[in-house]
């Protein structure tokens, strides 16, 4: 199916590994101009972006930044206006995800955690919808949450699970306040996808998890940049608002 992406620029936050590189190879093999970001990622970072160019011929731009600084953020914004034009569709994936159980956690802490998550994307996603409706453009943000959203986490990762519940409401609250402008917000609800930060976790629980997921596996990082990339496109037209269940059947909502 043709999703109608080449030459549209979408940024991704956090696009240097896990999920985040795979939601980058999947525009770029759409056609796609990419942007996207990394905190300490930089070699990954840059071998990403040399693979999108001469797997893709994509046009690509790789860039530093913190998602808990505003500053950072405006001139992430402003770099990708420059260098490739207005951001079409923006990608909220950068997160952290501290462990541990309540006790253990400071309110530096939870505060990180809400500035990166919440905060950051609140304020990537004002920047993008305020130049789309200046040059009276349609567009698309879609928000990677989480089935901890909705479920919590076994393994104690409160101040994610909260941030990524918060990150649900503003994609409904979002999308109510921009669609009549032409800008559909949606959100992604993973379960466990074989990525650096649950490696460990699963090797661990595997057995224990499997138990919990009816697909009885672990999904691939490109099986959930594939529904991103669908919810970007013209061809979900008509759905925004949506938090759509890619857990591998945990949460069949």
């Amino acid at each position: 199916m043709d999703l109608h992406l080449k030459d549209r620029i979408v940024l991704v936050t956090g696009g240097s590994r896990g999920i985040g590189s795979a939601i980058c190879e999947a525009f770029a093999a759409e056609g796609a101009a990419v942007a996207f970001t990394y905190v300490h990622s930089r070699d990954k970072a840059e071998a990403l972006s040399v693979r999108l160019q001469s797997d893709c011929g994509a046009r690509v731009m790789c860039m530093a930044a913190d998602m808990s600084s505003e500053a950072e953020i405006l001139a992430m914004i402003e770099n990708v206006e420059q260098s490739m034009g207005t951001i079409d569709i923006l990608v909220n994936n950068a997160a952290v995800c501290p462990s541990g159980p309540i006790t253990s956690y400071t309110g530096e802490d939870w505060e990180r955690t809400f500035a990166t998550n919440v905060t950051g994307m609140f304020i990537a996603s004002r920047e993008v919808v305020r130049r789309l409706q200046e040059k009276q453009k349609g567009g698309a943000i879609v928000n990677i949450a989480s089935q901890a959203a909705f479920r919590g986490s076994t393994t104690g990762h409160l101040p994610y699970d909260s941030s990524k519940g918060a990150m649900v409401s503003f994609t409904v609250g979002l999308a109510r306040e921009v669609s009549a402008c032409g800008i559909r917000v949606n959100a992604v609800a993973p379960g466990l996808v074989r990525t650096e930060m649950v490696a460990r976790t699963w090797e661990e629980r595997k057995e224990r998890y499997l138990q919990n997921i009816p697909i009885h596996r672990i999904a691939e990082p490109r099986e959930i940049a594939d529904v991103v990339a669908f919810l970007a496109s013209d061809r979900a037209g008509y759905i925004t608002g949506a938090t759509i269940d890619a857990s591998g059947g945990m949460m069949m909502r």
